[in-house]
């Protein structure tokens, strides 16, 4: 939704390829999906060999790769260029505001006349209504910097204002054009910047006091781009107005800095909080080990569950997430589920009914080649999935397949795996979680699935059952 907002790309033209593909990517390991963690279970009960971590990787990347190809070179025809009709809080405080929303970006050259100046030197504000978001400067950006702050050659300054002023600005200190793609504080493209749209609070000790008395971008890291004191809006010489009860102000900053107007005495935050909360980067190297670790002692001997789980318990031993994060990342409705849904599979198994019903579809295939039973197998698998759970459709299938991969002389493993896959073939209807998930903010209707997920439906049949029958039968 980001990057629809920034680029002007419709929602409903970029959340269904990246659901499609999240669904896809989950078959490129066995812990990507539900139904392959089950299916490994599935195996080990009935005396087969489980597949490795990465068994299913030949098939998934391929699957995955053409899935993009697919949205690629044929996105513009299967998929809906439905304008959004819904203006997200930021697009709706930049029209009711009229805020520009464009930051340019500028490089002060060794010989600028800007060079050891301030702000203020130059009348950035009350001469070009020009603000000045952060200066980037040996890889390092300061947000909002302070007004004594002084420029110095080499600088990247990110400056939110009308292209006509920025222009002249650039024009009057021999200023140098950056991309923005180039920059290294590349601003509107960040997510943890944004606006915000906040009120003075009645009683408030900051009452009668100005945003240079308040020092405001350095105690408060945000920019003051509009100052509403009642009827009167005011987008120049802010600095020096004593601030009354009920005045709004329009800021630009660090979502983590915004946030704080929330809990102050001081502020009302009016818009929604947006950006990244909580993120812990200092873990960041130690949980990648953990994970690189844990996906190496797969390669040992030990099992899937129990590799990854020791993964989970070094991260919890390194601090790297709180023992209590991890309680609440389970999804325990998905573990409630599986440890239902076994019983079942295990049931249909002792009972004969797996058998029985094996033994009717035997009968249906007999004497076909062995890719069109590869495919009767996948379309089976592809349509339970639509109706039900995936999860649920993997514990039904599986013990049917392995029966009938006896009767059929097939390897059993890959007829499994083939259904393993295909299971997650859910592209048709919004019946799928991912779906369902996209179905709102993209704006879909059924008929989008049907249209964007039929070709892709087939495409997935034809390279997993190509794929598995090279390197299974």
């Amino acid at each position: 939704m980001r990057v629809s907002s920034l680029t002007r790309v419709p929602a409903s033209h970029l959340l269904l390829p990246v659901g499609y593909a999240a669904t896809i990517g989950g078959t490129i390991s066995m812990v990507g999906a539900g139904t392959l963690i089950i299916l490994n279970d599935l195996l080990r009960q009935r005396g087969y060999v489980p597949f490795e971590l990465f068994a299913v990787a030949p098939v998934g990347l391929p699957l995955l790769l053409i899935g993009i190809a697919f949205f690629y070179f044929f996105g513009d025809r299967v998929l809906p260029r439905r304008e959004g009709t819904r203006l997200t809080p930021q697009e709706e405080l930049i029209r009711n505001w009229r805020l520009p929303y464009q930051i340019s970006y500028l490089r002060v050259p060794a010989k600028s006349p800007l060079v050891g100046k301030t702000r203020e030197d130059v009348h950035m504000i009350s001469g070009y209504a020009l603000h000045l978001i952060s200066i980037a400067e040996g890889g390092e950006i300061v947000y909002t910097p302070w007004r004594y702050t002084r420029f110095a050659a080499g600088q990247e300054l990110s400056i939110l204002g009308e292209d006509r002023d920025i222009e002249r600005f650039k024009d009057d200190f021999d200023l140098e054009w950056v991309r923005a793609g180039e920059s290294t504080a590349n601003v509107m493209a960040d997510p943890n910047v944004g606006f915000a749209e906040v009120i003075v609070r009645p009683y408030a000790p900051v009452i009668g006091k100005t945003l240079r008395y308040l020092e405001f971008r350095v105690t408060y890291g945000a920019e003051v781009l509009i100052l509403l004191s009642g009827e009167e809006e005011r987008r120049k010489d802010l600095a020096d107005i004593p601030l009354r009860a009920g005045d709004a102000m329009v800021v630009l900053g660090r979502w983590e800095r915004l946030r704080a107007f929330g809990t102050s005495r001081n502020f009302v935050l009016v818009t929604p909080v947006e950006g990244r909360m909580g993120v812990r980067e200092r873990g960041a190297a130690a949980a990648v080990l953990c994970f690189a670790a844990a996906v190496a002692l797969t390669y040992t001997g030990l099992s899937i569950p129990v590799s990854l789980l020791s993964g989970v318990i070094a991260m919890i031993l390194l601090r790297v997430i709180p023992v209590g994060e991890v309680y609440r990342a389970i999804d325990w409705r998905t573990l409630v589920l599986i440890a239902g849904l076994l019983p079942l599979g295990i049931a249909m198994d002792t009972t004969g009914t797996a058998q029985f019903v094996a033994d009717r579809l035997v009968g249906l295939v007999a004497g076909y080649p062995t890719l069109l039973i590869l495919v009767a197998v996948a379309v089976l698998a592809t349509t339970f999935s639509l109706v039900m759970s995936n999860i649920a459709a993997t514990v039904l299938l599986v013990p049917l397949v392995l029966v009938m991969a006896g009767s059929l002389g097939l390897d059993p493993r890959g007829l499994a795996l083939l259904t393993g896959i295909c299971t997650s073939n859910s592209f048709l209807l919004p019946t799928h979680p991912v779906n369902a998930l996209l179905m709102g903010p993209g704006g879909y209707r059924n008929r989008d699935y049907l249209v964007a997920g039929g070709a892709l439906t087939v495409i997935f049949i034809i390279v997993a059952v190509g794929i598995i029958s090279l390197l299974y039968f």
